[in-house]
């Protein structure tokens, strides 16, 4: 009996262990089934091999009662016993910090998941309505709700809905933020998957309200298009619902005008004249789109509520501000990408800007605007930066209210010429470096076989207290080149040798 309480003490911790490390790599790294028949195995022998124990224990004590190399050996277990509890319970409860298990996941899962099932499953007869009071009825939604980026239906010719994709968020009566994530596949379960008290960055606009999507519904023949298609084609079709709160459109296919008051303020506005659009511009309102999504070639029937004619003038105007905006936030020149226009500004008023007026052959011709109340107004400065010189430009870049630099650059980016102003942009001149100073070049030139006169890529000028520094490179792409520098603000200019990058 001596020995099988040595032999069973030993094992019943070790299977001790066992359990806790397998119980911990199912917390970390998950994977139930495969750990089950392994849990299962230790603890039908840890209970096996602890009765044990316990009995020779009991008898061991009977006979050698001042056994104290039996203590020793007692304490000693203890010790390993509580130990490995301490590290492994310790790694438990790690494994159900957010993301840093698999446990985590799981309690997430089981706080924030939940089921709710469709009751209202037919469009035609509940319409989205039904889907609300279904999610209302379970979960108690918000008086007011917003979607994060879409409401999405499909259903069949019957109006039975597929498939749900929606994420809504809205205030609780204590002002909290609660969001809703929403799933659901006729094909897989009755009930609605969703995830609540999820992170969603959409604030509470008007132009996200989830309400006029039911009034352009309630007030819009949707039903009868369905009809009419379902007759046009002769295979069984799945049509969609989709909302996105309040659009935008350039074309007026597809726009469909429907009177009703969207935005809830008592009175019905916008146009339904749609034909303006040829003149250019945009149609604004809030829009239902009623398409089938397996069939391309059927233009989809766009609900609009309210909308609202944009002229391009007004437009450009809106670019125009936002691109001040941009460029006022960045240390760094600015592109409008829609025409080319490079912004930069020294602070909140003053600011530059090159303007294109006129492109050919991938080269350009610009002028210089200046504004000094922050891009409500705009001045011509110097209708021709650049010397007469064409391309594009590189860069735009000011030190203060009068020392500027601007670079401009060939459409194959393969040479750039920068040009340096002393009085705000009102006169360039281009800058001039001494490359008769260059004394070495940079190995993959001169492996390439490459001159000086080959570096005759100018790159921006980057600012460093008082001192500006220029890499002049074979093209834009190329890393390794000539450095110069000056601390007079680009009046003289030093050669300070190579700049490499390491491969």
């Amino acid at each position: 009996m001596k020995y099988i309480y040595k032999i069973t003490g030993k094992v019943s911790l070790i299977l001790y262990i066992f359990m806790l490390y397998q119980f911990w790599h199912l917390c970390q790294y998950g994977g139930l089934r495969r750990h089950i028949p392994m849990l299962a195995l230790g603890i039908i022998g840890l209970v096996g091999t602890v009765v044990l124990w316990l009995i020779s224990k009991r008898h061991n004590q009977e006979v050698n009662s001042g056994d104290n190399g039996n203590k020793k050996l007692f304490y000693t277990e203890m010790i390993l016993l509580i130990a490995a509890t301490l590290f492994f319970v310790g790694r438990i409860v790690y494994s159900a910090v957010p993301y840093h298990g698999a446990l985590s996941w799981k309690l997430d899962e089981w706080m924030r998941k939940k089921e709710v099932e469709l009751e209202h499953n037919n469009l035609f007869e509940d319409g989205v309505e039904g889907i609300l009071m279904d999610l209302d009825e379970a979960l108690q939604l918000p008086e007011e709700l917003y979607i994060a980026n879409k409401y999405q239906v499909s259903f069949d010719e019957n109006g039975t809905i597929q498939r749900i994709y929606a994420f809504i968020y809205g205030k609780n009566e204590a002002g909290e933020k609660k969001t809703y994530l929403i799933d659901y596949d006729a094909d897989s379960s009755n009930d609605m998957t969703v995830w609540i008290d999820g992170n969603v960055n959409g604030e509470y606009s008007d132009d996200m309200r989830l309400s006029p999507m039911i009034e352009i519904l309630n007030n819009s023949d949707w039903t009868s298009q369905v009809e009419v298609w379902a007759e046009t084609f002769e295979e069984q079709q799945i049509y969609e619902i989709l909302y996105m709160g309040r659009r935008s459109f350039s074309s007026e296919e597809g726009l469909q005008y429907i009177s009703g008051d969207a935005d809830g303020d008592g009175t019905e506005t916008g146009t339904g004249n749609f034909t303006q659009l040829r003149s250019g511009g945009e149609i604004v309102g809030f829009e239902v789109s009623l398409h089938i999504p397996d069939l391309n070639s059927v233009t989809p029937v766009r609900y609009i509520m309210e909308p609202e004619y944009v002229s391009q003038q007004e437009l450009k105007q809106e670019n125009t501000m936002q691109q001040v905006e941009d460029a006022k936030d960045t240390e760094s020149w600015t592109v409008d990408q829609s025409d080319g226009t490079m912004y930069f500004f020294l602070d909140e008023n003053n600011g530059w800007r090159l303007v294109i007026t006129d492109a050919a052959a991938g080269s350009r011709f610009y002028v210089m605007e200046k504004t000094m109340d922050g891009g409500s107004t705009w001045e011509c400065i110097n209708d021709d930066p650049f010397s007469g010189q064409l391309g594009v430009a590189e860069g735009l870049i000011f030190y203060d209210e009068n020392f500027g630099v601007a670079g401009i650059t060939g459409a194959s980016q393969s040479y750039s010429r920068l040009y340096v102003t002393r009085d705000g942009g009102r006169t360039f001149e281009e800058m001039k470096l001494p490359m008769d100073l260059v004394s070495e070049l940079p190995q993959i030139a001169i492996d390439c076989g490459f001159t000086v006169e080959d570096f005759d890529y100018l790159n921006m000028p980057e600012k460093e207290d008082d001192t500006l520094t220029i890499t002049v490179t074979t093209d834009a792409a190329e890393k390794d080149g000539i450095v110069f520098q000056s601390t007079d603000y680009g009046a003289t200019w030093e050669y300070k040798g190579l700049v490499q990058i390491a491969n």
